[in-house]
C-alpha cells in the first residue's frame, strides 16, 4: 500500500510541476508578445530623415524626406554652383524655388516645429521666422513621427520665376547687392493657402540668402 501511495503523490508532484512550467510560459509568451507589439513596433515605426546630399560650402541640404520636385531643383543648384563662374541670377532663381518648396509643402514635415527653409534665409532672421512660421502656417500640423497622420496637407507640384532683377538691399548700416525675385506657385491641390510673393536676396560673402519678403518680413 505505501509504494502505491508514493506513486501517486510523484504524479501529482509531476503534474504540479507541469502545471506551474505551462504557467510561467504563457506568461513569458504574452509578455514578449506585449513588448513587441507595443514598444519594438514604435521603435521601428518612428519617422526619422536621412541625409542625401549636401552642398558643404554653403549648408544646403538634401534628405530622403525632400519631394521629387525639390530634389530636382536641388540637383540643378548644385550644377550651377560646381561651374567656374557661377549664373548668379539662375542661383537666386533655384534658391527662391527651393525655399518656397520646403516652406510651403507641408506634407512631408514630421511635427509643427519642423520649419522648412531655413538654409536659406540670412542666419540674424532665423529664430524670428520659426517663430512666425509656427505660430501661423505650421501650428496646425499634426504630429507625423509614427507615420500615422490623417491630416491633409498642401504638397507644392510647382514653382514658377515669373520675375528677376538686380537690386540694392540696406542691412544694418551697409549695402547689399542683390535680387528681387517675384515667383508664383502651385499645388497638387488648392488648400487656400498663399501662392505667391516676391522675394529679395542679399549677396553676403558670395553666398545668396533671403532676407524679406516684400508682403512681408521673414
Amino acid at each position: 500500500m505505501k509504494i502505491v501511495t508514493n506513486k501517486k503523490l510523484s504524479l501529482k508532484k509531476i503534474y504540479y510541476f507541469v502545471s506551474v512550467v505551462l504557467v510561467i510560459v504563457i506568461i513569458l509568451v504574452i509578455g514578449i508578445k506585449v513588448y513587441f507589439d507595443f514598444f519594438r513596433n514604435d521603435e521601428k515605426q518612428t519617422q526619422t530623415r536621412e541625409n542625401l546630399d549636401t552642398l558643404e560650402l554653403y549648408g544646403y541640404t538634401l534628405d530622403d524626406e525632400d519631394t521629387e520636385l525639390y530634389k530636382t531643383y536641388f540637383n540643378e543648384l548644385k550644377k550651377v554652383l560646381s561651374e567656374e563662374e557661377i549664373d548668379e541670377e539662375k542661383y537666386a532663381s533655384l534658391l527662391v524655388q527651393l525655399f518656397i518648396v520646403d516652406v510651403y509643402n507641408l506634407d512631408n514635415k514630421l511635427t509643427s516645429t519642423d520649419i522648412g527653409g531655413l538654409e536659406y534665409i540670412h542666419a540674424d532672421m532665423v529664430e524670428n521666422f520659426k517663430i512666425n512660421l509656427g505660430d501661423t502656417m505650421y501650428n496646425t500640423i499634426e504630429s507625423n513621427l509614427y507615420g500615422d497622420r490623417t491630416q491633409v496637407l498642401p504638397i507644392v507640384s510647382n514653382v514658377n520665376i515669373d520675375g528677376i532683377e538686380e537690386y540694392t538691399y540696406q542691412y544694418d548700416n551697409k549695402d547689399y547687392s542683390g535680387y528681387l525675385v517675384n515667383a508664383s506657385w502651385e499645388y497638387e491641390n488648392d488648400l487656400g493657402y498663399e501662392n505667391q510673393s516676391s522675394f529679395i536676396l542679399i549677396n553676403d560673402n558670395n553666398k545668396l540668402n533671403i532676407v524679406e519678403k516684400i508682403d512681408g518680413e521673414l
